[in-house]
C-alpha cells in the first residue's frame, strides 16, 4: 500500500502502525510518539528486527531502501523513520526512474 506525498501525519501512522505489528508491540501503541525512542529504546527492536521492519515498510509503502541509505539515526526516533520513509515515497517514482539505464543497456 503506498500513500500520495504531502501528508506526513499519514506517513507517521502508516509507520507506526508498520512498527507496531512488526515488533508485536500492541500494548504499547498508544503511547508511541514521533519523539519515541526505538533502536537503544525498544527492548524488541534489535538488529534482526530491523531488517524486518525494513522488508514490511518497503512492502506496505511500495519502496526499495538501499542498504547504504540506512544510517543508525534513522531509527533514533520513530519520527525519524517516519521521515525517512517519506522522504523515500516522495524520491520513488523519480529516483526508481533513475536506476534503469535507458533500452537495458548496463
Amino acid at each position: 500500500m503506498t500513500r500520495s506525498p504531502g501528508n506526513p501525519e499519514a506517513h507517521f501512522e502508516d509507520v507506526k502502525a508498520v512498527v507496531v505489528a512488526t515488533l508485536n508491540i500492541e500494548d504499547q501503541a498508544d503511547d508511541l510518539e514521533p519523539e519515541t525512542g526505538l533502536y537503544g529504546n525498544l527492548a524488541e527492536l534489535d538488529s534482526l528486527t530491523v531488517v524486518r521492519l525494513i522488508v514490511a515498510l518497503q512492502k506496505r509503502f511500495g519502496i526499495e531502501i538501499k542498504i547504504d541509505e540506512i544510517a543508525g539515526d534513522i531509527f533514533d526516533t520513530l519520527g525519524r523513520l517516519a521521515a525517512f520513509v517519506e522522504s523515500r515515497v516522495r524520491c520513488e517514482p523519480l529516483c526508481g526512474a533513475t536506476t534503469a539505464a535507458p533500452g537495458g543497456a548496463r
